[in-house]
């Protein structure tokens, strides 16, 4: 009883630490802008994005925006119609034809894309995400109020299913747990920064062989003494991030593996973090030796524990499949990290990335 106790509020602290965190973040209040704004890039790198740019293009194209806007659809090797969807929506396209050694796909979408635009600002966003109308305007214009260099915005999300919520729920809260804020957090699916800014750090060039190349940016952001702050973007920006459940333990495969080795983690937090996310392997022992009561305290502490980021993403009914979310989490972080051990590595998007 005194270890589950103790468990128990292990969880409790870490997923409400994770949690408070993302409460402190200010909002980007997105309303109508009077212009004139500086000028605006935005680039999409796109791999096998088809379905995903019949959501997001429309909503680009409907920005409204006070200042010259020009959107880049980069072409990253698709094996689908990424080039023809886009082509259809009237959006310039920049089809990459060979990968160089030593980068990897995403870093280098993102990069030729910067050496194709002319914007004074660049945002970067990826293809499941979709942009309320103001959005852009909003950035920028926040930026240049609060004399920042840039910011990144922390999304609403769209789900499947409500394992899937509990299963990103689990990861966030673990994810903004453990990351030391000093390192600069930065979420690839929306940043915005100066050009200047982003050619004085080397951009995406010198972040050209990393997994997570967005956190990696956030760092040499943060160390080069540059503010790109993260707002809470819910009203700005939704993403949905996985098809399916293979999809998602692809990508949370790639997310975990690479978070248990970055450098900005928290190694007392990673390791809370392990015994948070071995909660349902245990419990099925425990229903067994407690007549299913110690299991079921269990259980309802790991729903308590995600209930605020379950209902912050919308779905509060999630978090009564918070174990099982946490066992997703668990089981694709152990299969990204073997399969580096092993050397078969970690895909994505049919590419290995690792």
């Amino acid at each position: 009883m005194r270890w589950m106790l103790m468990h128990a509020g292990v969880k409790l602290g870490l997923a409400l630490y994770g949690f408070h965190r993302t409460q402190r973040l200010p909002v980007l209040p997105v309303c109508p802008v009077s212009g004139p704004l500086p000028s605006l890039s935005i680039i999409v790198p796109a791999r096998n994005e088809a379905e995903n740019l019949r959501r997001l293009l429309p909503s680009l194209r409907q920005l409204r925006y006070p200042g010259p806007l020009e959107i880049l659809v980069v072409d990253d090797q698709s094996r689908d119609d990424t080039a023809r969807v886009a082509a259809a929506f009237g959006i310039p396209v920049l089809s990459i034809r060979e990968l160089p050694q030593g980068w990897l796909g995403k870093p280098y979408a993102a990069h030729q894309g910067a050496l194709a635009t002319r914007g004074e600002w660049l945002l970067f966003t990826d293809a499941d995400t979709w942009h309320a109308p103001d959005s852009a305007a909003s950035a920028v214009a926040w930026a240049l109020t609060h004399e920042a260099d840039g910011l990144t915005l922390f999304p609403a999300f769209d789900f499947n299913s409500a394992l899937e919520a509990a299963a990103l729920a689990a990861a966030f809260a673990g994810l903004f747990a453990a990351l030391r804020a000093s390192h600069g957090i930065v979420n690839g699916q929306y940043l915005l920064i100066r050009r200047e800014v982003y050619e004085r750090i080397g951009g995406f060039a010198a972040v050209r062989d990393q997994m997570l190349e967005d956190l990696a940016l956030g760092v040499r952001l943060h160390a080069s003494g540059y503010r790109v702050p993260m707002l809470d973007g819910q009203h700005a920006l939704r993403v949905r991030m996985y098809s399916g459940l293979r999809h998602m333990l692809d990508g949370m495969s790639r997310l975990s593996a690479g978070t248990l080795v970055w450098p900005g983690l928290r190694p007392w937090i990673a390791a809370l973090l392990i015994a948070w996310l071995a909660t349902p392997f245990s419990i099925p022992r425990l229903g067994i030796r407690d007549r299913g009561w110690t299991a079921l305290i269990s259980w309802a502490t790991s729903g308590l524990s995600l209930l605020p980021w379950t209902w912050r993403m919308g779905r509060p009914e999630a978090a009564l499949l918070a174990p099982l979310g946490a066992a997703i989490v668990a089981v694709a972080g152990l299969r990204g990290l073997f399969q580096r051990w092993i050397g078969t590595g970690i895909h994505w998007k049919e590419r290995r990335v690792r």
